[in-house]
């Protein structure tokens, strides 16, 4: 395998050496306690559609051994890459692996932060063009790969059983993306397009699973308060409809609990819709989680729906007054 330039030479490679002096400085910030919350991905990217978080998560790095393993090999092969391709190309290559990793991890799973999944795209496309293009001959030895493909299964173990959580998503949509990128740069005629159309679908589902259909295919638990505390805001902001479909959304969520359906039930009856918000409470009130709020708003949504009822079948007689609607309860915050 090459040798990775002197540090010296930080000149030659401009753009290598601005992403590492970026994630450095960074994450110098976040470990002297300034809050990074504007860079990591979260919740907004569904939300507001704050692509940009793709990008700047991957800066920010946990500990020195991840700041120190992933830094080594972005700048071994980092720079590689950019005296062959030069500055622009090299930029381009370091955004779409960066951007297409990221989004794959927030799809599925909590964001992640670091270089690893550029890490694992470089070192993708790199053990394509090592046999492809004798410009990177020796890139990448068969220790080398061996290295990435055991710290890739090693990493899917300690996530499983707790020990150490990894951006194991974005690893594998790094290092697919990579060798498509390698195939796509090294090939000619139906090869070439197939490895483009394959890159374009990588980046098109990750935009889309990130965004428009994160709440039904995020695995984690993390999704359905991020939904749910968006319908809340819009209630918040007097945005009734868009509060209760944001809530309904929330409460077909795996795991939603009793809050979410006594949460929907005062959303219901903000819109005068007492049936469904009796509806939602009684659900709420019968879950295990149901707390004293949840079963007293059944209640009184029930005794004023009966008393309802009860008046309607009467006739009424002058002066009579129907039983006052129930104050609107109060939504409950996620805790």
């Amino acid at each position: 395998m090459l040798r990775p330039p002197s540090l010296t030479q930080v000149l030659r490679y401009p753009v290598t050496t601005f992403v590492a002096g970026l994630a450095l400085a960074v994450t110098g910030m976040w470990w002297s306690g300034q809050s990074i919350d504007g860079m990591v991905m979260n919740g907004r990217v569904w939300a507001d559609w704050e692509l940009w978080r793709a990008l700047t998560s991957t800066l920010p790095h946990v500990n020195f051994f991840h700041l120190a393993f992933n830094l080594y090999w972005f700048w071994t092969f980092g720079t590689l890459v950019e005296r062959v391709y030069g500055h622009l190309r090299c930029a381009g290559i370091f955004l779409l692996l960066a951007f297409g990793s990221s989004l794959a991890q927030f799809t599925f799973f909590s964001g992640g932060v670091g270089l690893s999944g550029v890490g694992y795209g470089l070192w993708g496309m790199l053990w394509v063009l090592e046999k492809r293009d004798a410009r990177f001959a020796d890139a990448v030895d068969q220790q080398t790969s061996q290295l990435f493909v055991f710290w890739f299964f090693l990493c899917i173990v300690l996530t499983i059983a707790n020990v150490m959580p990894v951006a194991n998503a974005a690893h594998g949509a790094g290092a697919v993306m990579g060798a498509l990128l390698g195939l796509a740069a090294s090939s000619r005629g139906a090869v070439r397009w197939r490895s483009i159309a394959g890159l374009v679908a990588v980046v098109i589902l990750g935009l889309a699973g990130a965004t428009v259909f994160w709440p039904w295919v995020n695995l984690t638990s993390y999704a359905q308060p991020v939904v749910e505390q968006a319908g809340l805001d819009a209630l918040t902001r007097n945005n009734i409809p868009r509060g209760v479909k944001l809530l309904e959304l929330s409460t077909r969520m795996r795991r939603a609990p009793a809050r979410t359906w006594y949460n929907l039930g005062t959303a219901y009856q903000a819109l005068g819709k007492y049936d469904d918000a009796l509806a939602a409470y009684e659900h709420a009130a019968q879950m295990p989680d149901a707390d004293n709020d949840m079963q007293q708003a059944a209640q009184q949504m029930k005794d004023y729906l009966t008393g309802r009822k009860s008046v309607s079948e009467q006739e009424p007689e002058p002066g009579h007054q129907t039983n006052a609607v129930p104050a609107a309860s109060n939504p409950q915050t996620n805790q």
